[in-house]
């Protein structure tokens, strides 16, 4: 899990920064279709979560993955670990709230949300499991 868990924090790192570039919400209204991405609605706090998260899931892994292999940076490694938790809660954040809002509006359709939301919800959840192994298996 030395090198795994880094190696999956990267990815999910970058599986964020991917579920920005999807559509997050897809209208269709009389045949015509609208879709906006994670990078259209930066205004908003929800994706830019997302994309602070993502960056600092990146910065973890990465910094845990290079320390991994010298086996005296222990203390750091698992200091990576536990940022990455936090932010994997960052990223799970926006597209929860994204979710239980669209789903809780009698207007609103659940179908009007894109992969985008789907994509961050994942990432999120994988990392934070990985972020508890990289900082718990030493």
């Amino acid at each position: 899990m030395r090198i795994a868990g880094p190696i999956v924090l990267i990815v999910c790192g970058i599986l964020a920064l991917v579920g920005l570039s999807l559509a997050w919400v897809s209208i269709s209204f009389m045949g015509f279709g609208v879709s906006m991405s994670g990078w259209d609605a930066l205004w908003e706090w929800e994706p830019v979560l997302v994309l602070i998260g993502g960056i600092i899931l990146l910065a973890c892994g990465i910094t845990a993955l290079v320390l991994g292999i010298v086996k005296k940076a222990r203390g750091v490694v698992i200091g990576m670990g536990i940022t990455s938790v936090l932010a994997a809660i960052m990223v799970i954040a926006g597209p929860v709230y994204i979710l239980i809002d669209v789903a809780t509006d009698h207007f609103a359709d659940l179908s009007m949300l894109g992969p985008g939301v789907y994509v961050c919800i994942a990432a999120a959840f994988i990392a934070f499991i990985f972020g508890i192994l990289t900082a718990a298996v030493r």
